[in-house]
């Protein structure tokens, strides 16, 4: 006979119904730096699960992948992968930082299915376009324009519950900023 598994209790210090925090914006904004700095400042361990991660599983400067069609099946794949394994981290009792970019509809939707039965703070991450501009220049690993190409859809028809603009300060001091809005929201473990 096969064995189950069961869902382990909870670890001390951590809630069942942990908080989402949805960092949304372009590429090169600074949620991921963002999302880092708000890790050491929770009160509680937390995850953070990064759209970049499954879209940049692919070898995107493989010979296989010179064809454009074929680029983009693949990113929709990793972004499908993503709300996929969005669902199973929303089983988990820790507090979540997702990491995304929000540019379609469809990707507002999955992402509200795949995290409905949490508590989800809505964050807008913005930067001005000529520093989101300078920063891909001196990352190396983006291509020029991107952020630009994402600057107008990203934030369209969404609704915030805290915007911050990652231009103005260091990922520290935005991060610390946010900890002092969403501490009194976060729920008690």
């Amino acid at each position: 006979m096969p064995a189950t598994l069961s869902k382990p209790p909870p670890p001390p210090g951590t809630s069942v119904c942990a908080d989402v925090i949805l960092l949304n914006g372009t590429s090169s904004a600074g949620k991921s730096s963002l999302a880092s700095a708000l890790q050491t400042r929770l009160p509680s361990p937390s995850l953070h699960a990064q759209l970049d991660t499954f879209v940049d599983m692919f070898g995107w400067n493989a010979p296989a992948l010179a064809d454009a069609d074929l680029r983009r099946a693949c990113h929709a794949a990793g972004v499908d992968h993503f709300h996929v394994v969005l669902t199973h981290f929303a089983r988990s009792p820790y507090i979540m930082i997702v990491d995304h970019l929000l540019l379609e509809p469809a990707w507002v939707a999955a992402t509200r299915a795949a995290l409905s039965d949490r508590r989800v703070h809505w964050i807008g991450v913005h930067c001005p376009l000529p520093a989101l501009e300078a920063r891909e220049r001196a990352r190396g690993n983006r291509r020029p324009g991107l952020a630009a190409s994402q600057v107008e859809r990203v934030h369209a028809g969404l609704v915030y519950d805290f915007e911050i603009d990652t231009s103005l300060a260091s990922p520290e001091a935005c991060a610390d900023r946010l900890m002092a809005w969403l501490s009194p929201r976060l729920s008690s473990p």
